[in-house]
């Protein structure tokens, strides 16, 4: 690498503490285990065959510290999933586990009423609102990222009169109700028609590597953000634009393949949200938190929305969200017209506070360090796997994208990738994937990770990778 990077060695002491040292360390011939397999086969009795974990990547979870997680059988994984984003400040945080003990001890649930650290947890979110938010948003809370964006489509509506919400294709906002809609992916939409009405999906993303228009970054002159005017704002487009609400945006698309746009995108969308009379709302459920290097994603493109949704890491170890929206937004809506029933819990706001205070302690800048050395080392590393199409991200939410073909960009099928993981599992490492094509892997580790787990983690992807290569390669 042409770059240095030097970490503090008594920090990476003080990191180490969070995590279990042991990890990777594998004790079983297969994975899952024998105690592992059997709880799998007694939960899927049970429940739908509907979540990730078990079918994406079979593993069984009985512990977890800072960045590593065992399982009932005595293996140690790294873990580069985060619990998909929501694990920012580590799993079970001594501090977050310390406020849980004390406060659930006093109050948990409650009637939707005032409680203390409620208020300050408002106050927090005040603060920290990225610019000319800072100090002027409203806040609601719920229950998880879905119900945040349902409830921010909700406001828009109610603010504006108008029935329509936009969002991009390659989307992910949640996977019920009107985020269903939203969202673009078949594998959560396919079978679950008639999905709700009065929304519209504009586009491309800025998503570079697959350009549809076969431009390149910057001498397109940002096209796709034009043509986005275009469908916005031109006549017999079919958008209704005198009848649509808002725009629901990533600042980084997130299942749609760890997309970050380039430089002028998000501005240049805001803009034609304010000529069109529409609000922006910024989706950072996944994004937000510190993951990117700012505690805010937009932060990095320098746009302030009218609305933000927060979820995952806001909660972290429990679940919370929360809807930021501009004052003059949501002054006029009306008592009583949107309740949900454990929003507000006292002890989760407790553990969101401390969250925020963990953040503003230097993980949003660890995230960040972190995340320039992982990309470095990632690109370093295409030098010699040759199925790596695309490294990029932001902090740490960074995809490696994987081609069979650099020249034609040919994606990897779903069968080829499920190999690479249930591998890197095998040999101490949990990673997750995503993309348009299910062709992505997504590194999203918690933000205490050590350098030394990290470079382990890469190490071991680097040789799971050359492994699999021959066979993907055309």
């Amino acid at each position: 690498m042409s770059k240095d990077f030097t970490f503090d060695a008594a920090k990476e002491k003080e990191m180490a503490k969070l995590s279990f040292r042991e990890a990777p360390k594998i004790v079983t011939s297969e994975i899952p285990g024998p105690l592992g397999r059997e709880m799998l086969e007694q939960e899927l009795a049970n429940e739908t065959p509907t979540r990730i974990m078990p079918n994406a990547l079979p593993s069984v979870w009985s512990a977890a510290k800072g960045a590593t997680v065992k399982d009932p059988d005595g293996n140690c994984f790294i873990d580069l999933t985060a619990g998909v984003a929501v694990n920012n400040v580590g799993h079970c945080h001594p501090r977050v586990v310390e406020t849980i003990k004390r406060e659930c001890a006093l109050l948990m649930h409650n009637p939707d009423a005032t409680n203390p650290n409620r208020v300050k947890l408002g106050q927090m979110l005040q603060e920290i609102a990225p610019g000319e938010l800072k100090g002027n948003v409203k806040i609601a809370y719920g229950l998880s990222g879905s119900s945040a964006v349902e409830m921010a489509c909700k406001f828009a509506r109610a603010a504006t009169g108008k029935s329509y919400i936009m969002a991009f294709q390659g989307a992910y906002h949640g996977a019920l109700g009107l985020t269903l809609s939203l969202t673009t992916s078949p594998t959560f939409r396919s079978k679950y028609r008639p999905l709700a009405p009065f929304v519209y999906h504009v586009g491309p993303y800025a998503y570079c590597y697959r350009c549809p228009f076969r431009m390149e970054y910057p001498g397109c002159d940002l096209e796709c953000a034009k043509y986005v005017e275009y469908q916005m704002l031109t006549p017999y487009s079919g958008i209704d634009i005198e009848n649509t609400a808002a725009l629901i945006v990533e600042p980084v698309q997130g299942e749609g393949g760890y997309v970050p746009p380039p430089d002028g995108f998000l501005p240049a969308i805001k803009a034609i949200c304010e000529k069109a009379g529409i609000l922006y709302i910024d989706d950072e459920v996944q994004a937000g938190m510190g993951r990117t290097g700012r505690m805010f994603a937009i932060e990095h493109y320098g746009v302030t929305p009218d609305m933000i949704t927060l979820g995952k890491a806001l909660g972290g170890n429990l679940a919370c969200s929360a809807v930021l929206a501009r004052k003059d937004i949501v002054a006029a809506l009306d008592p009583l017209s949107h309740v949900l029933t454990a929003a507000g819990n006292a002890t989760t706001c407790a553990v969101a506070c401390t969250n925020i205070e963990l953040l503003q302690a230097g993980l949003v800048e660890r995230a960040e360090k972190l995340g320039n050395y992982a990309m470095a080392v990632l690109k370093d590393m295409m030098r010699e796997v040759e199925i790596i199409g695309d490294v990029r991200g932001k902090g740490l939410m960074i995809a490696v994208e994987l081609v069979k073909n650099r020249t034609t960009k040919q994606p990897t099928r779903i069968d080829e990738l499920i190999p690479i993981l249930w591998t890197l599992r095998d040999r101490g490492v949990l990673l997750l994937p995503c993309g348009r094509h299910d062709n992505v892997l997504r590194l999203m580790p918690p933000l205490v990770i050590t350098k030394k787990h990290l470079d382990k983690a890469l190490e071991l992807l680097r040789d799971v990778l050359k492994q699999f290569q021959g066979n993907i390669l055309e």
